[in-house]
């Protein structure tokens, strides 16, 4: 037996297509939008097939049980607390087990910025329970978009959805991010040095003074660093002091010369190379710029 819905509790919404015209048509959320949303409660039998593909990406977070996605000719198993991303125009199918089924919120969704999301498909992603996990709050911001999507397809409604839609995706796509409020930084290396570097902004810092305080070698500190930030960790303490010139330069009117000393630069000029490399502009351009 093979259900593609129809599951007691279920909850769906499948935006038509002349509304997802004025979705298109709309500059605030015409890169990014919803075109199906919903949750299937233990939902034995689902099973769907799309052997060409959809025209959407497809996200499946499974709360409950388990299934499996076959995604061209490659089968993966999906349980609890795990997510899997579906690429737009990539064969598949997916069905829930006989035995454990599972319980899973999905969106399609689609837009220019759609395919960004590619670097995070094609595999299940774990979403693992702890204190800082936020799990009832992801599950809160699909019921706030199922609430909005009962009251119609108002203007209004589209656009506070699909504004909601890159925070949801976040929240699977970005999890360190998205537990920080939760997180005391404390165990994690990354965000421990990022600490330490915000209390010694008026000072010069060495790659191994900020590695020892995490307890691992400066090699190894870097390189996990760079994997989480982007930015090597001597360059990231630099925007900071640069981000805190900048408080500086709107909020006093100490000079140019006095904003350097404190931030730890003994020659203004050198002060001022950086600040153009950070900023774009010079600290006296920055002092003097619109708001």
């Amino acid at each position: 037996m093979k259900k593609e819905d129809g599951f007691p509790g279920q909850i769906s919404f499948v935006i038509p297509n002349r509304i997802l015209a004025l979705v298109r048509d709309n500059p605030l959320i015409a890169d990014l939008y919803i075109t199906d949303i919903g949750y299937y409660p233990q939902a034995r039998h689902h099973y769907r097939e799309r052997p060409s593909g959809s025209t959407q990406f497809i996200l499946i977070y499974c709360v409950e049980g388990q299934g499996e996605i076959r995604l061209n000719e490659t089968t993966h198993m999906i349980s609890a607390d795990q997510f899997f991303i579906i690429p737009a125009g990539m064969s598949h199918a997916y069905h829930s087990d006989e035995q454990n089924p599972w319980s899973i919120y999905w969106i399609h969704f689609s837009g220019l910025k759609s395919g960004n999301y590619s670097r995070f498909a094609g595999q299940p992603l774990a979403i693992e329970r702890g204190k800082t996990s936020r799990i009832s709050y992801r599950v809160d911001l699909f019921s706030e978009i199922f609430r909005n999507l009962d009251r119609g397809f108002s203007i209004e409604t589209l656009e506070y959805i699909n504004l909601c839609l890159p925070h949801l995706l976040s929240s699977f796509t970005h999890l360190s991010q998205f537990r920080l409020i939760k997180e005391s930084g404390e165990k994690d290396p990354v965000a421990q040095s990022i600490n330490f570097m915000l209390e010694q902004l008026t000072k010069k810092l060495k790659l191994e003074e900020i590695a020892a305080e995490t307890g691992l070698s400066a090699s190894y500190f870097s390189r996990l660093f760079v994997n989480r930030t982007g930015h090597s960790p001597i360059d990231y303490f630099i925007q900071l002091k640069i981000q805190r010139a900048c408080r500086l330069l709107d909020n006093s009117k100490w000079m140019i010369a006095d904003v350097a000393r404190e931030m730890g630069f003994d020659d203004q000029f050198y002060f001022s190379r950086v600040f153009r490399k950070v900023m774009g502009m010079t600290p006296g351009e920055y002092r003097k710029r619109g708001v």
